[in-house]
């Protein structure tokens, strides 16, 4: 990420005449039902020199882990209703929204991996600006578990003590039937043994809980994606001078190191500022020139 910024600071000149949106000194308002507030505080403090406060919505309304409410729509959905809930208890100008999505990262599902996305709504422009973190740092689980024998091994994958723990009774609905936050060992197996009774497949459904407050490991992942966004609001359009210019996409056509014919990977970044939609084609960060022949639609058809 430090390379990116370095290589960006020596980029074109920004346009003289054209008025520009900033974020510097101003206030944020992170919208969470869930302490998230903390994840931005520190990195927006040191890179914009802004202020982040907590406003509590009932983000629940919208969408849980735990599946008693189905979130509709996508990532995006979810976080511009999030901003809408916001924008009806407060005017300032910056709203920040999370969202974060877990799903299994192989076609067998032996790894689980975490999106983490992040929304600014800017009021006076109607601008949203995004920015994502992807991790296989999560302790994402679910389990179905028919003895009592099988939860210790359990409650050690999900981390169990510093993350908090789901249970409910597989075969009733999920609503009024779940219970979340569990921390404590003997609540753990207390409250396994009455879901297990209430089953009537007798099976318990154990999942890890995934609300940032009760998971440091999510925590962790917003608090490097808040870094993320904070550099990217700092980082000024070459054309207007406005802030959040950064990473939309990628360019494909990289060339195959043996045959030297384009592939599908990626070729270069694509950059754009949300203000005033300028585009600019960058190398790419990691600095890859050539795919790999395996990569390669000729070569490996």
């Amino acid at each position: 990420m430090r390379n990116f910024w370095r290589r960006w600071s020596s980029y074109v000149g920004i346009k003289p005449g054209i008025s520009k949106h900033a974020f510097s000194n101003s206030n944020f308002i992170f919208a969470t039902r869930h302490g998230k507030g903390v994840a931005a505080e520190g990195c927006f403090q040191r890179v914009l020199n802004a202020s982040v406060k907590e406003l509590i919505i009932d983000s629940d309304s919208l969408g849980t882990f735990s599946g008693e409410v189905e979130r509709p729509g996508s990532m995006v959905d979810a976080l511009r209703e999030k901003v809408r809930l916001a924008r009806a208890a407060t005017k300032e100008r910056f709203i920040m929204t999370s969202e974060g999505s877990f799903n299994s990262a192989s076609s067998m599902g032996l790894f689980a991996q975490g999106v983490e996305m992040l929304m600014v709504h800017d009021a006076l422009t109607g601008v949203e600006i995004l920015e994502q973190h992807i991790s296989l740092d999560t302790n994402y689980a679910t389990e179905f578990l028919k003895e009592r024998e099988t939860l210790p091994r359990f409650l050690e994958r999900i981390s169990f003590g510093t993350h908090a723990l789901v249970l409910y009774p597989e075969g009733l609905p999920i609503q009024g039937n779940v219970c979340k936050g569990i921390t404590e060992k003997e609540e753990a197996h207390t409250v396994f043994d009455l879901c297990l009774q209430r089953s009537p497949v007798s099976a318990v459904v154990a999942m890890s809980d995934m609300r940032a407050h009760l998971n440091p490991t999510r925590m962790k992942s917003i608090t490097y994606c808040c870094e993320l966004l904070a550099q990217r609001l700092s980082t000024h359009c070459p054309r207007c001078g406005s802030g959040g210019f950064g990473l939309v996409g990628s360019v494909p056509g990289l060339p195959c190191r043996e045959c030297a014919l384009p592939t599908q990977r990626a070729r270069a970044e694509r950059h754009s500022c949300p203000f005033c939609e300028e585009s600019v084609e960058m190398p790419r960060s990691d600095g890859k020139t050539a795919a790999d022949p395996v990569e390669c639609e000729w070569c490996n058809p």
